[in-house]
């Protein structure tokens, strides 16, 4: 009976080990301690699996199996298909991860993992680490998410679909918790994923498909407006009096959804290509003189770049195949990443059957796409872990016969030796984090720490074996306020700063209290009330 129960054992254990995936959402952040983190879904279990969270240099280590995958409440599951987002950043030294998803009943949850540097593996942060963070807001059930970590005293933001299609915001801040923001646009969108970043944290931008042909752009202002632009077309002016009148003024995000209206017959040279509003990725990365680059995989596979030049959009020059190779899917998942003091950017995606890497090393340098590999090639020399073509891109390990069965004979008798300390450790460890999460502020959520530096900035980086610490993070050179205090195309849509900030208070239950929040009133809400759509 002992051989066949150590066989059974064994089988199990390579189950385990191996069990392949199917590429679903992806998301990707800069980590400030290494290589970007990934997390990618598994659409045929709607596991959440992640990269290592201790990968040095550029690329990290992806094992995409149930042995780097996230562990989630019953309660609090991810529902599957649903949109990822995350931010990083470095607390002592340690890698911790702030993640959110929709859950089953279409809520946004977060989640706070800590590094183990040691394994590479995430840990729960805190005791619990996931909670609701959308309390009974209106979200809409495939809405996309995108969240930027604004530092330790302006904390997350959020941005999601209401179930208007309306593009709103969520707010985390360590002396109100989480709460509601308002809109950053009214308009019904008909696309679902978003794409949010900065240079400067007054001056955020997202960007979203409008639909078919055309993609939208909200853009902080200083006085606190959102500066609504579209292209190619661009949006027509609005009369908010009504009166018919000649004076009109650009699209913010207090104009109501009936407003957005297309300027059909504005000169429009050209198109979006491969653009046809199903995309289910767009990505938005900065250069270090703060010009915007805007991402999405076409239907026709391909990736396409859109740049900001003299305060307008234009299509970029494709890269060639080995730096931009074909995705297996039209209008394929995709994430982006960017650290634009060093103009650099990464972009994942599935090509070949496999989760391929695509990055730009310095302004305009796009290197050679690789595959994102399954192991650490430093200690590993052979085999490969890539995603399998087909429909479903599976991922899975071809080796012989052989080298499975002493593989797993020697994880078998190493996780047995382990187990002891590792039950050790982790019970040290939950002891640790429930005396920490005790003495946290109760009107706080406990998961939601102040994060130490602020997204889309990377402190620094492991590269060819050394520590290399990020420059300076200065206001960029350049014409920074003629850039950005007004409207990105300002011959189109000249800037207006007279609209009042109406603002009004909304409160977001939370696990251990309530906070509140100045949300910014809009005509949406007012229309809402008034029974209009």
């Amino acid at each position: 009976m002992a051989p066949r129960f150590t066989i059974f054992t064994l089988v199990h254990v390579l189950t385990w080990l191996f069990e392949p995936a199917v590429a679903g959402s992806i998301a990707t952040w800069s980590t400030g301690l290494g290589a970007p983190q990934i997390i990618m879904q598994d659409d045929a279990t709607g596991r959440i699996f992640y990269s290592l969270c201790n990968s040095n240099g550029t690329t990290p280590v992806f094992p995409a199996n149930v042995s780097a995958s996230f562990s989630f409440d019953s309660n609090l599951t991810p529902k599957n298909g649903t949109s990822l987002t995350g931010v990083g950043y470095a607390d002592g030294g340690i890698n911790i991860a702030a993640m959110w998803y929709q859950t089953a009943r279409d809520q946004i949850a977060e989640a706070l993992w800590k590094c183990d540097p040691t394994t590479g593996h995430f840990v729960a942060a805190a005791q619990p680490n996931q909670w609701i963070v959308s309390s009974d807001q209106p979200i809409n059930s495939s809405t996309g998410l995108s969240a930027v970590n604004l530092g330790s005293d302006s904390g997350y933001r959020v941005y999601f679909h209401d179930d208007h299609m309306a593009t709103s915001i969520l707010r985390y801040t360590t002396a109100d918790g989480w709460g509601v923001d308002g809109n950053i646009s009214q308009d019904a969108v008909r696309t679902l994923p978003i794409s949010a970043g900065f240079t400067d944290t007054s001056k955020i931008t997202v960007v979203y498909g409008k639909g078919p042909g055309n993609i939208e752009v909200s853009t902080l202002q200083q006085n606190g407006e959102w500066a609504i632009t579209t292209f190619p077309t661009p949006l027509n002016n609005v009369d908010r009096d009504n009166d018919n009148t000649t004076t009109t003024f650009p699209v913010t995000n207090n104009t109501a959804p009936e407003d957005f209206t297309l300027n059909t017959t504005s000169t429009v040279n050209w198109s979006l290509e491969g653009w046809d509003g199903s995309a289910k990725g767009i990505g938005l990365t900065f250069n270090d003189d703060s010009t915007r680059n805007i991402f999405y995989i076409g239907n026709d596979s391909l990736l396409h770049q859109i740049s900001e030049v003299n305060g307008g959009w234009r299509a970029s020059s494709g890269q060639s195949v080995q730096s931009w190779p074909t995705a297996d899917d039209p209008n394929a998942q995709f994430a982006t990443t960017f650290d634009f003091s060093r103009n650099q950017a990464w972009i994942y995606y599935v090509s070949g059957g496999n989760l391929t890497q695509v990055y730009q090393s310095s302004k305009n340098r796009w290197e050679p796409a690789s595959t994102v590999p399954t192991f650490n090639d430093t200690m590993v020399t052979n085999g490969d872990n890539g995603l399998s073509t087909g429909a479903k891109a599976g991922i899975g390990v071809g080796v012989g016969v052989g080298c499975l069965a002493l593989l797993a004979f020697s994880v078998f008798f190493s996780l047995r030796r382990k187990r002891g300390r590792q039950e050790k450790k982790q019970a040290e460890a939950e002891a640790e984090t429930t005396a920490a999460a005790a003495n946290q502020p109760h009107t706080l959520f406990p998961g939601s720490p102040a994060p130490t530096y602020s997204s889309g900035v990377v402190q620094g980086q492991w590269v060819d074996g050394q520590w290399m610490q990020a420059q300076p993070q200065t206001k960029p050179d350049g014409q920074w306020q003629e850039r950005y205090s007004y409207l990105p195309v300002p011959d189109q849509q000249p800037m207006y700063h007279e609209m009042p900030n109406q603002e009004r208070a909304h409160e977001v239950l939370g696990d251990t209290g309530r906070g509140e929040l100045p949300t910014s009133h809009n005509e949406l809400e007012e229309g809402r009330q008034e029974g209009r759509p």
